[in-house]
């Protein structure tokens, strides 16, 4: 029996899915190794980073060494004629040679290569900048994913409850038809409410399932109950609250402006390396090299050998100007074409410097109102509440009807939904704010992480039921088990 029960812990073990990240910093660190768009990142951090040693290699000494070796092998079978006779010329000759050389060329004036290096040094530049945007990217895409799953399930929850809110209200309903205390139409139109809270909750199961699967391509992971965010968590105005002194500080600031700012450098030094080709350039050369052969003849005729040795050492100096003066007009074609792409950089920078202006000020406006609309969300979801439970006790009494009931009740529901969703925008713009200012980086994650915390089996302080709504359900009051959206 002990084997058994050990033997299905084993299989269990090895066939049961592994326990993957379920908070916000984990996800992050999950999709900082799996996260497709942010390898390519790395791959093209590591191609700009030879920029600036491809430049410098242009400008720097090239050396080469050459060693060879040859062999040699020939044979005359002839005559050859001498003093009116011909004398035969059997001859065998084997030669064999080695030989190395030395070479080193080095420019002297090219001041194309010059301004190709520092074309090089800004590329490099540029990509250190755009590696460094690409990472405060993931951290906005991450959070931007894993907040649209909070938001879907809050969504869900409330969906959930205004169901369960309104399945009451149809069983209230049909207990006051059938005691002759609501006409038939105070049925229908319960129905009709509950009704379309089944429908909203249905698209409401399908949204989280699709922001789930928005998770998983940046983590290549399936996740489950994340983390949720905690109902202390702080909601404050931005600091400073001058949208002036934010633009000011993203323009000093953002990494995207840097970046287009290297790129555009980078083309200007391409454009003066284009332009530079019409110049004479000077090259230096030295050369140094040995050759050692040994030679071996022999003369089957009058069987006569001989072997001997060569010796053969060279070295030289040169200088060359070269000096281009027509290449088919190509050489002004490229020239003019570096200048266009210069100024197509240029544009480029000044529209990334313009987009962050009017993102930041934007930015700092969403963090304004999300601020307001948390704390009018918090106080809609009170007094939506307050006016659900008089709204309901008028009903009992006959001083308001059904349509109002349900009215009251969707108007809970939806200021829940509201002030959830409020919350969850303010994160998302105080970390796009942050981005747009270039200072967001993980500790950000961290910190919000810190206001996380496991999502509780029945979440009853945001979807609390006012007391009116709480008569039995049906099935002898036993309660339908809700499916579980994962």
């Amino acid at each position: 029996m002990l084997r058994k029960v050990l033997g299905l812990i084993i299989v269990s073990t090895l066939f049961s899915p592994p326990a993957f990240a379920e908070n916000l910093l984990e996800v992050y660190q999950l999709a900082l190794q799996n996260d497709p768009t942010f390898r390519a990142a790395q791959a093209s951090l590591r191609i700009g980073l030879e920029n600036e040693k491809l430049g410098l290699a242009e400008i720097l000494p090239k050396v080469n060494v050459n060693l060879g070796f040859n062999f040699t092998r020939r044979e005359n079978m002839g005559q050859f004629p001498a003093g009116g006779l011909l004398i035969p010329n059997n001859t065998k000759t084997n030669s064999t040679t080695r030989s190395w050389g030395i070479s080193l060329d080095q420019p002297v004036f090219d001041l194309e290569a010059w301004f190709l290096f520092q074309r090089g040094q800004e590329l490099t530049q540029q990509a250190k900048a755009q590696f460094a945007s690409d990472q405060q990217s993931l951290i906005i895409r991450v959070v931007e994913a894993y907040v649209e799953v909070l938001r879907s399930r809050a969504n869900l929850d409330a969906s959930r409850a205004q169901e369960k809110a309104t399945q009451r209200q149809l069983e209230l309903a049909r207990e006051r038809f059938k005691v002759g205390l609501a006409a038939i139409t105070d049925v229908r139109e319960a129905e009709a409410a509950n009704d379309l809270a089944i429908a909203n909750r249905l698209g409401d199961e399908g949204e989280l399932r699709v922001a789930l699967e928005k998770l998983s391509v940046l983590t290549g992971h399936q996740h489950h109950d994340l983390w949720v965010l905690k109902q202390d968590f702080p909601v404050a105005k931005p600091d400073p609250i001058d949208s002036e002194e934010w633009v000011r500080f993203a323009l000093t600031n953002n990494l995207d402006i840097k970046a287009a700012g290297f790129l555009r450098d980078a083309a200007h030094q391409a454009a003066r390396a284009a332009g530079a080709r019409h110049l004479p350039k000077i090259t230096t050369s030295l050369n140094y090299g040995q050759n050692h052969s040994e030679v071996e003849q022999n003369n089957t005729k009058v069987d006569i050998n001989q072997a001997f040795e060569i010796d053969n050492t060279q070295g030289s100096v040169a200088v060359n100007l070269n000096i281009p003066l027509f290449a088919g007009g190509g050489i002004s074609a490229g020239r003019r074409q570096a200048y266009a792409e210069y100024d197509r950089s240029s544009e480029q920078y000044l529209g990334t410097v313009r987009t962050t202006e009017q993102a930041t000020r934007a930015l700092v406006i969403s963090v304004l109102t999300n601020v307001a609309q948390v704390k009018a969300g918090q106080r809609a979801v009170i007094s939506s509440r307050a006016s659900l439970e008089a709204t309901e006790a008028g009903y009992q009494v006959g001083t308001r009807n059904i349509i109002d009931v349900l009215t009251a009740v969707r108007a809970v529901y939806s200021a829940t939904r509201d002030y959830a969703n409020a919350r969850l925008d303010y994160v998302l713009s105080k970390l796009r704010l942050k981005r747009f200012a270039g200072t967001l980086s993980p500790a950000d994650v961290t910190d919000l992480n810190q206001w996380l915390q496991p999502p509780a089996q029945k979440q009853q302080t945001d979807l609390a039921l006012p007391s009116g709504l709480s008569s039995p359900s049906p099935d002898n009051g036993q309660k339908k088990p809700q499916q579980r959206i994962q």
